[in-house]
């Protein structure tokens, strides 16, 4: 085999594994932590969204004392939201939950909620 064949072949194996490290959830590719950050807001919306009444929507306000742990072998997240709940004739009305979720912040395994202004 010719040293340029090689090195092109090399090229495409490293290529190739890279693909597959990062399929595997190996490798964080760039923009990985907003897809978790956005997961982690439509969850949230989606929650509160659940137990509203007709003709009121939610919208996510901020999250803060984020924290990652294990629990049971399993990847937790865990953070304090505000959230809003606004009203059909637009009035914001604040809310403070305390919400435990998955590795991927795609699904909520606890809510709690803390105070509502």
């Amino acid at each position: 085999m010719k040293k340029s064949q090689f090195k092109k072949l090399a090229v495409f194996i490293v290529f190739v594994m890279f693909i597959a490290l990062a399929k595997s959830g190996h490798i964080n590719m760039p923009g990985h932590g907003n897809w978790e950050n956005k997961n982690f807001e439509n969850a949230v919306v989606h929650h509160a969204s659940s137990i509203l009444s007709t003709g009121e929507k939610v919208e996510f306000g901020s999250k803060f004392f984020c924290e990652d742990y294990k629990e049971n072998d399993e990847v937790r997240f865990s953070a304090n939201v505000i959230y809003y709940v606004v009203s059909s004739d637009g009035t914001k009305e604040k809310h403070v939950a305390h919400v435990v979720c998955n590795e991927d912040k795609d699904r909520i395994i606890e809510w709690k909620d803390i105070e509502n202004n």
